[in-house]
């Protein structure tokens, strides 16, 4: 009997770390499962010549401000694009889309 509250409370305790962890650490494997971080579209202007963004800054589509977070990594699919429309949850990037200069600004 002893032996089973022991693992109970191993068992909670794990389960309480790891449920904290979800809510407070922010990567794409976290913030794909924490139902707290809403999915948004943002905005970014990207480097061309390269398929991999880093450090991505990204904008908010309702008030055309930079966000106070970047993205860490992005992958694209045209090196010769310059503008990126993004959906994603936090640092989790659900899909992106290239879109044209003037759809850029406008959303600004």
């Amino acid at each position: 009997m002893k032996k089973f509250k022991i693992g109970v409370i191993s068992l909670l305790t794990v389960l309480v770390i790891a449920i904290i962890g979800v809510l407070t650490v922010h990567t794409s494997a976290t913030d794909r499962l924490n139902p707290l971080v809403s999915e948004t579209v943002s905005y970014a202007k990207v480097p061309i010549n390269t398929q991999n963004y880093k450090q991505v800054t990204i904008i908010n589509l309702k008030d055309g401000k930079t966000r106070a977070y970047k993205i860490k990594q992005v992958g694209g699919y045209d090196p010769n694009q310059k503008y990126i429309k993004i959906h994603h949850k936090g640092q989790y990037v659900k899909s992106i889309s290239y879109i044209k200069k003037n759809q850029f600004y406008n959303q600004q």
